[in-house]
């Protein structure tokens, strides 16, 4: 057959199709191999909030609004009035995050503020000693977990002190019109039980009987060691990443794991991300953070779910679950906080899928972030994520979601400034 000028026109047309649809696929599987790859790094520049980042930060604002109680403390699940000193932290972040953007204004959160603090300042103290482990915070009574009607010392956690310490130093810093109010919440503390041999220390009743050990596995351990030196605490051991770590192989990516073995070593995202928010990778190496990244997207690439594993409470029993990259010589395994296996509630975390994306930036981050960040109800909060068996909504309505939430809005609001460097007027 003749070829015409036409045929051949229709020829070229094809085969440049083809020499595209190809230098598309190459370029897609070159951007898959570089996240999969090669190690995530933080991203350190100013980038202006979207409007879908602006609608999240409200979402999560609301939790706030209709959960806020006369004593100026926030329930820590919907209409739950209960709290910890870790909770109290996230309320700190998620108000002072509406302050910077206005979605608060600075009278109405310096009321708020001083009310709060001024409860932190007289609530009773474990044996007088340091804050209860739990609290009704409508009552200001120590309780037992869910246990909200009988007053009861159960001790006290320096892994939460620790990030209380931190968020307090913050507050003081940014806010100095609080300093003096933040300064009287820990000025009744006992210091000395939260530090013996260059270890964190926690209580709990066995039996009634007390406890005093070491408290905290790394990860959790550094950050919170970090916070403890805001007040002079100074626990050389578990300020050192390198004291009890190993490294054990997910998906082809050294994860730092901790040696210990007399209690569960949770590797999972909380720690990371909130350090990187906070601090700027000062308690712990970003490169740990960015193992414990490039192990989920790994996982995500290879089973198709997204994959951003943390500790998150559930809307259904057995209420929490810690959801870990590593934990007792296992990969992807989930746990409820008895130990028991809790796989069948593993979930991708939404305050955990927005941190990674607000510290990182990257395609992963990304998609995983707009994948999950619908998950809301604008007159309630931000819902805690997605079962991965079910793909159903993981309806939890908590403040630790909605307060991390806020800050790492805040921390990409601000221009990718750790927040403790930027209360404290450095850039």
């Amino acid at each position: 057959m003749e070829t015409t000028p036409r045929s051949l026109n229709i020829r070229w047309q094809a085969a440049l199709c083809i020499a595209i649809g190809l230098t598309g696929i190459g370029i897609s599987q070159l951007l898959t191999w570089q996240e999969t790859s090669i190690l995530p790094v933080p991203v350190y520049r100013k980038i202006p909030l979207t409007g879908e980042d602006r609608q999240l930060a409200r979402n999560a604002w609301k939790y706030f609004e209709t959960n806020r109680l006369p004593t100026g403390l926030v329930s820590s699940a919907a209409k739950f009035p209960a709290t910890t000193m870790w909770d109290v932290a996230s309320q700190f972040a998620g108000m002072m995050a509406a302050r910077e953007m206005d979605l608060l204004s600075a009278a109405e959160f310096d009321r708020w503020m001083a009310q709060a603090l001024g409860s932190l300042a007289k609530m009773p103290l474990y044996k007088g000693e340091l804050p209860n482990k739990a609290y009704n915070a409508a009552t200001l009574q120590p309780v037992n977990y869910g246990k909200l009607d009988k007053t009861e010392e159960i001790g006290f956690s320096a892994i939460d002190l620790g990030r209380l310490a931190l968020w307090l130093d913050i507050i003081a810093n940014r806010y100095p019109q609080h300093k003096t109010a933040c300064n009287a919440v820990t000025a009744r503390w006992k210091l000395t039980r939260l530090e013996s041999d260059g270890n964190l220390m926690g209580v709990h009743l066995n039996k009634g009987k007390e406890e005093w050990n070491q408290e905290g596995r790394l990860g959790y351990e550094q950050y919170a060691a970090y916070g403890m030196k805001k007040l002079g605490v100074v626990a050389k051991n578990a300020l050192n990443p390198k004291a009890n770590e190993k490294n054990v192989d997910v998906m082809g990516v050294p994860i730092p794991a901790d040696t210990r073995t007399t209690y569960h070593n949770y590797v999972t995202s909380e720690p990371y991300v909130l350090d990187g928010l906070e601090t700027g990778f000062k308690a712990l190496p970003v490169e740990y953070a960015g193992r414990v990244l490039q192990a989920q997207t790994r996982r995500a690439q290879a089973t198709g779910h997204f994959t951003a594993w943390s500790e998150d409470n559930l809307d259904r029993e057995p209420w929490f679950v810690y959801n870990n990259v590593h934990v007792d010589g296992q990969n992807w395994k989930s746990l409820t906080p008895s130990g028991k296996d809790g796989n069948k509630f593993s979930t991708s975390s939404t305050k955990t899928a927005t941190s990674w994306q607000m510290l990182f930036r990257n395609r992963y981050t990304e998609r995983n972030y707009k994948a999950l960040r619908w998950l809301a109800d604008p007159n309630r909060g931000v819902f805690g994520g997605v079962y991965e068996g079910t793909q159903e909504i993981n309806r939890s309505l908590t403040l630790n979601t909605n307060g991390q939430i806020l800050e790492a809005i805040l921390y990409s609001h601000i221009g990718s400034i750790p927040l403790e460097d930027w209360a404290r007027g450095q850039k």
